[in-house]
């Protein structure tokens, strides 16, 4: 505070403003000399501790709903006085600093509400909200940064659960009276290169952020709203591009980011045609900016690099999580593939002592999934060659902790099945390039290693799941019920064991003599064929039970077709579930004939991998 009007006070000049400064610092001076003087005798930390204790809950018990009404009559009265005395001396400083250095320690008073959220139901009646609100258009930025802080503080939600619905009807009221717009428009402003004293800036910025997470907290739906209405989807990609130095509002804008984007569609969709609105000197210009380019040259830097602490681990999974979110959208996976993100995530890929080795691979199978042209593309470029040493165990990241590592391993062996069971799916003979051919080459050659990598999966995950049913035979006085039973199997791994099964079977529609080399290798480990039959029919059983969900919301998703396939788009959820149950359906045929159709070719040879082709921006090299 004392800062903004040295800076007024400079600007207004003047001889009489200078003595009349002078005389203020020497006044100021001279009391706290006298401070100094009666505070000779320092007191303990223990005996200051007791005081600060002392006086807390003395005020603590002297806040009740009468006195909340009379600092609600004070504050009001500040802030016409305030308006008032700015407005009639709105070149001499002087006349309302002292106006405003009350409202600024009135404001710092209202600190102490937050420590009763019992009481916000009277705040919101005394129709505080509004006037806080409205010193969002103060001139002085002080005064703005402490109404920031303050609501940072009480939208914050403490552990007690009878703080949650107070919180929840003083976060409604703060978006009736439009929060959310006005956060986003201070954001922008305190966001402004070169400003003086950043570090307060930079603190304001750190505690609107804040209130945005609380928000969300509490009011999920408000997600949506700040995306559609406001400018917070470019001004988070502002904060976290690459060319910032890293700092903690650069991850917790990252963690923002991925809130919104997991919130549920509509963020989604909005942050694929979002227009960046530039407000200098009350002249709006719009213009269009492509925040999946800035995403992706946000994670770019790390295909090189490792991040160098903690907390900058912690910002690439908020990208990575965001990304992934986004990459839910059909038009999204279309311009991913356009701006080469496939390429991008598979230099990411081919170090995998990198730490976003990890985060690519998830990027990959969100990338391809229920999108036939993205899987073309990724063996068009040659991917296959990646993707099958991550398969084959070759290319795993390396971790030192054993826990940590075995989930991550885990989790490795999902998002590499889930690509597997994508490309298995929705390649097709008609694509071009013989993508087709090539990627079922993979797993005949080298005397079907990658087939007998398969079978040892299967064995694995299969034993799992195994495991868990066996949990709960064992524990049956707790009645456990089927949603309860299910997610104990994900958990399991039944996802990978349905991946795995989904390729398995396609391989045995593929070729007599794969599926032939997959009954020995079955026989082998006492393991009957019809365990494959069982695993679908339980998917396909699952899936025809589930509810769908709400059209709006998958029109939502789908929206933005580029012309391509349903399937291959993502269609909307109803058309993802009936081409997946027909895919069921046909896995489910192959496996129950007794004579399987003809192969690929038709001499029911294996088909062999074409020699090195060039291809469309990239080329295809055998795995050595």
């Amino acid at each position: 505070m004392d800062d903004h009007f040295e800076r007024v006070l400079d600007a207004a000049g003047g001889g009489a403003d200078k003595r009349a400064r002078d005389g203020a610092a020497e006044s100021q001076q001279q009391t706290k000399k006298r401070k100094h003087a009666a505070s000779a005798a320092p007191l303990s930390k223990q005996e200051l501790d007791l005081l600060l204790a002392t006086a807390t809950a003395q005020d603590m018990d002297q806040l009740d709903a009468r006195a909340l009404k009379s600092m609600a009559t004070a504050l009001d009265k500040l802030i016409k006085k305030n308006a008032l005395l700015r407005s009639k001396y709105a070149d001499m400083p002087e006349k309302f600093m002292d106006s405003e250095v009350a409202l600024d320690d009135e404001l710092t008073k209202w600190k102490q509400v937050a420590a009763a959220p019992a009481l916000y139901p009277h705040v919101v009646e005394l129709d505080v909200m509004p006037m806080l609100l409205g010193l969002f258009a103060h001139e002085n930025i002080d005064i703005r940064l402490d109404v920031i802080a303050l609501l940072a503080e009480l939208t914050d939600v403490d552990d007690a659960d009878a703080s949650l619905e107070p919180t929840r009807v003083l976060v409604k009221a703060l978006l009736d009276y439009n929060l959310l717009s006005l956060l986003v428009t201070n954001l922008y402003q305190l966001d402004v290169p070169d400003i003086e004293h950043k570090d307060e800036e930079a603190a304001g910025v750190y505690n609107s952020l804040q209130i945005l997470e609380n928000v969300a907290d509490l009011e999920p739906s408000a997600c949506e709203q700040v995306c559609k209405n406001t400018q917070i989807l470019p001004f988070l990609m502002q904060q976290v591009r690459a060319k910032r130095p890293f700092g903690q509002n650069k991850l917790y804008a990252s963690e923002i980011l991925s809130i919104l984007l997991q919130s549920g569609p509509q963020p989604r969709k909005t942050f694929m045609t979002r227009e960046a609105e530039d407000d200098k000197d009350s002249k709006k210009v719009v213009k269009q900016v492509d925040l999946m380019d800035e995403l992706l040259q946000a994670i770019a830097p790390y295909r090189k690099r490792n991040p160098a602490t903690d907390e900058e681990e912690e910002f690439v999974e908020n990208l990575v999580n965001s990304l992934c979110s986004v990459l839910l959208v059909p038009s999204a996976q279309t311009h991913f593939r356009h701006l080469e993100g496939l390429e991008l995530v598979l230099r990411c890929m081919k170090d995998r002592t990198q730490f976003v080795f990890r985060g690519a691979l998830r990027i990959l199978d969100h990338a391809i999934m229920s999108n036939a042209r993205n899987c073309e593309r990724l063996v068009e470029v040659g991917g296959l060659k990646i993707l099958f040493s991550v398969f084959m165990g070759k290319k795993t990241a390396k971790i030192k902790n054993k826990k940590v590592k075995g989930t991550e391993k885990a989790k490795e062996e999902e998002n590499t099945m889930s690509i597997m069971a994508s490309l298995c799916a929705l390649l097709t003979p008609e694509a071009k390039y013989d993508v087709f051919d090539r990627f079922h080459a993979k797993f005949v050659e080298n005397d079907m290693e990658k087939v007998d990598r398969l079978v040892d999966l299967f064995v694995k995950y299969h034993q799992r799941v195994a495991q868990s049913d066996g949990v709960e035979a064992e524990d049956d006085e707790d009645e456990e019920d089927e949603d309860e039973r299910y997610l104990r199997r994900l958990d399991a791994g039944l996802f990978t064991l349905q991946r795995i099964t989904h390729a398995m079977a396609h391989l045995c529609h593929f070729s007599k003599k794969t599926r032939a080399y997959v009954m020995v290798k079955f026989h082998e480990r006492s393991i009957d064929m019809e365990l494959l039959s069982q695993i679908l029919e339980e998917q396909l059983e699952m899936l025809l039970s589930s509810t769908s969900t709400d059209d709006a919301d998958l029109k939502a998703e789908n929206d933005g077709n580029d012309g391509e396939t349903k399937f291959a788009t993502g269609g909307s959820e109803k058309e993802k579930e009936e081409a997946q149950r027909k895919l069921l359906m046909r896995l489910l045929e192959t496996l129950r004939l007794d004579d399987m159709p003809p192969p690929s070719d038709s001499n029911d040879h294996p088909v062999k991998e074409q020699p090195n082709e060039e291809v469309e921006n990239g080329e295809e090299k055998s795995e050595p």
